[in-house]
């Protein structure tokens, strides 16, 4: 009896802990995603966005996550090789305690050996805080804010020009036009500090 009533004490415990565990690992955060997401196609990201940390022009990302929030694929080719074969964004990553991506080193399909590396912070809550973004020409810092419900509300991306010996500034603020049912945002107007706004568009597929 005893060793019964142990076991429905662990059981009960593990199903209690076990969600905050599962909460705390993955990359949503680095997509401002959450929940059971499978697949995220964006439409014009632009601040923030990998592999360029800030583009002028509009921009697809198609991403695809595991069921732990891990992300698998980026664009059709592997998050991280970590030692597989295959074209890759990242040749290599780094995670924290709670299995969120803090480092990236550029796949040298796309950069010269060694010349292109991502990080990501992140604030108390979960959410992507910092993100920056180095090759051989440019350095891109990007901080993000966020609003009393969690929805982001502005990035302002410090960009480097290494070529030109230059820094500008660009603040963008957001603001969300439709979620789904799941909370995520589906379109939200961006508006840059300087220049036209312009529109981005997510569609989230969720595992069942």
């Amino acid at each position: 009896m005893k060793t019964k009533n142990f076991l429905k004490t662990l059981m009960a415990l593990l199903f209690t802990v076990l969600p905050s565990i599962v909460s705390a690992q993955g990359d949503l955060a680095l997509f401002d995603l959450k929940g059971k997401v499978k697949q995220c196609t964006w439409v014009n990201h632009k601040a923030g966005c990998l592999q360029k940390g800030f583009s002028k022009t509009a921009n697809k990302e198609v991403i695809t996550f595991s069921q732990a929030g891990r992300c698998q694929k980026w664009n059709d080719i592997l998050f991280a090789a970590q030692g597989r074969s295959g074209n890759a964004l990242h040749n290599e990553i780094k995670r924290d305690a709670k299995g969120r991506t803090v480092y990236g080193s550029l796949y040298n399909g796309f950069y010269a050996p060694g010349s292109g590396e991502e990080t990501f912070g992140y604030d108390a809550k979960g959410k992507l805080a910092k993100f920056t973004y180095e090759d051989a020409g440019a350095m891109v810092e990007t901080t993000f804010e966020y609003d009393a419900e969690g929805k982001m509300s502005s990035s302002i991306s410090s960009i480097e020009d290494m070529m030109e010996d230059n820094t500008s500034k660009i603040t963008v603020t957001y603001q969300v036009q439709n979620t789904d049912a799941q909370g995520n945002w589906t379109k939200r107007l961006a508006k840059p500090s300087a220049g036209a706004s312009w529109i981005e568009f997510r569609t989230i597929l969720y595992y069942q």
